[in-house]
């Protein structure tokens, strides 16, 4: 490739670690950094973030990579991903009013309750095509307007972390269609803010920033932020995305007929589709949808402890053992784990229709069960809940057949989950070598915006996605099929009425 090829940058925003690499443009990594997300516990389990610590660790890491590179070297455009439901919100000088309310936090339970009752969930479905969800960025406006009146009355404007990086960058305030579907305040079908439903909320439209499609051009890196960290003067800011989309666009996964399962912290997993779905059968299932373009979208599920419930393992359980001794530990335990059960509601149920508070569980415990039996268990419990998400799906009216299952994240690193689940789905798992997939799907967006890619499919010609494929093991397969069939399938919906009793325990108690 040629010395003067453009470079493109792609920053992930995790909820675990925040990532800044640098790809050429047949996407092949020559420089990264990362560090882990700021982010401060609260009590019953809230959680926040700093937006200047989030500004501050992009820049640190974006400094790190870049300095690894030649001076001077080329970079034409960058983008950012992030998490899908956390906002910044700004005054009108464009500063923090008050620190981020992390993805997966539930006080704003109450006000997603409120807003149930005032909109009407049927109204809300066809509007948004979502369920009630309490981690969407509306509630957590609601929050800020019920128990931060001062930082509400500031707000100005509503950023998803992606578009507060990107802003910080140029300068520019605007959100993706993919992020915007996750606020639950974008009118899915019409692709705009939808002012009938934050009318009920009693909040201004002009709150929202402007929708954008990904990889718009936004402007220049400003000179003082590219001085700081590296960058040469001109390098083009693109509108990024979610980063599950982001990751799906880089893994190639664009067609109906294909599923991209991305096992990060949380796992989403997402079907592309051409049209949204107002029936009946999807607003039950209350699985996410979304927009991306004017014209292509989503639909998906997911495990929302998936990674998570694997250092929550390590953590709590295994004094932080090692990965590769708990997996060759489980690796030595026969399917199905001598019994042993686990069901990874450790933050969500797989749908937001579920009747919540979820709860995790492990069952069917010995007294010769064992730490290895108990991680088996995990990494099954993980597989089962996301073929439940998938079947569901797939029973959904209208959608073609799923005729490929690529998957992607940090934790196809490891070996035995894989070989689990393409048991427990009964099909090859299309396993991406691509380790970052989703700083470069975001690098891919800055290189629409900088003109480097004319569309996607020129994107996609461009760069490459070796796969590694994980056939189904017969035997594993009839055992995995037979577990989930007798046992997993209802087994949510069997603890339902223990975990509401339990919840109902647990609110009466002072912290």
């Amino acid at each position: 490739m040629p010395a003067d090829a453009p470079l493109l940058v792609g920053i992930d925003v995790g909820t675990s670690r925040i990532r800044s690499l640098i790809f050429d443009i047949a996407g092949a990594v020559l420089a990264q950094a990362a560090t882990p997300t700021p982010v401060t516990a609260l009590d019953q389990g809230g959680s926040e973030h700093d937006p200047e610590a989030l500004w501050q660790a992009v820049t640190r890491t974006l400094a790190e990579a870049l300095a690894d590179l030649p001076a001077g070297a080329p970079i034409a455009g960058i983008a950012v991903a992030s998490v899908g439901e956390s906002g910044v919100p700004l005054d009108d000088r464009g500063e923090p009013v008050h620190r981020v309310i992390a993805w997966y936090d539930r006080r704003s339970e109450p006000q997603a309750a409120w807003f149930a009752r005032t909109a009407g969930r049927r109204r809300i479905f066809a509007t948004t095509g979502l369920a009630i969800d309490p981690t969407c960025g509306l509630f957590k406006l609601l929050w800020l307007k019920d128990n931060a009146p001062e930082a509400f009355a500031r707000t100005a404007t509503w950023l998803n972390i992606a578009d507060w990086i990107a802003f910080r960058l140029c300068g520019v305030p605007a959100t993706d269609f993919s992020l915007a579907s996750r606020t639950l305040a974008l009118d899915l079908a019409r692709r705009q803010w939808s002012e009938d439903l934050l009318a009920l909320a009693h909040i201004d439209p002009a709150i929202f920033p402007p929708l954008r499609v990904s990889g718009t051009a936004l402007g220049p890196v400003r000179d003082e932020i590219a001085d700081l960290v590296g960058l040469p003067k001109g390098v083009i800011v693109g509108v990024g995305g979610h980063d599950h989309i982001c990751g799906a666009l880089a893994e190639g996964v664009i067609r109906p007929g294909m599923l991209l399962d991305s096992m990060g912290t949380a796992e989403a997993l997402l079907r592309p589709t051409n049209q949204p779905r107002f029936d009946p059968a999807t607003e039950e299932l209350g699985y996410l949808q979304g927009a991306i373009t004017a014209d292509t979208g989503y639909l998906g599920g997911g495990v929302y402890s998936s990674g998570g419930a694997v250092e929550w393992f390590r953590r709590t359980m295994a004094g932080d053992t090692p990965h590769a001794a708990l997996i060759a530990e489980a690796g030595r335990v026969p399917p199905g784990a001598h019994g042993s059960l686990f069901l990874p509601h450790l933050r969500f149920a797989a749908s937001a229709a579920s009747e919540n508070p979820a709860r995790g569980a492990f069952l069917g415990l010995r007294a010769d069960t064992d730490r290895g039996h108990l991680f088996r268990a995990l990494l099954e419990g993980l597989a089962l809940e996301a073929r439940l998400v998938v079947e569901a799906m797939a029973a959904l009216p209208g959608l073609p057949p799923l005729q490929e299952i690529r998957v992607t994240g940090g934790n196809t690193r490891n070996a035995l989950l894989l070989a689990i689940k393409a048991a427990t789905f009964g099909q090859p798992l299309y396993v991406s070598q691509v380790r970052e997939s989703t700083s470069l799907g975001a690098a891919i967006y800055g290189g629409l915006a900088a003109g480097v890619y004319r569309d996607v499919d020129h994107a996609l010609e461009h760069t490459s996605r070796p796969l590694n494929i994980v056939e189904p093991d017969s035997a594993w397969t009839d055992h995995y099929a037979e577990l989930y069939d007798r046992v997993y399938k209802d087994l949510a919906g069997t603890l339902r009425d223990v975990n509401r009793r339990l919840h109902g325990l647990v609110v009466r108690v002072p912290a």
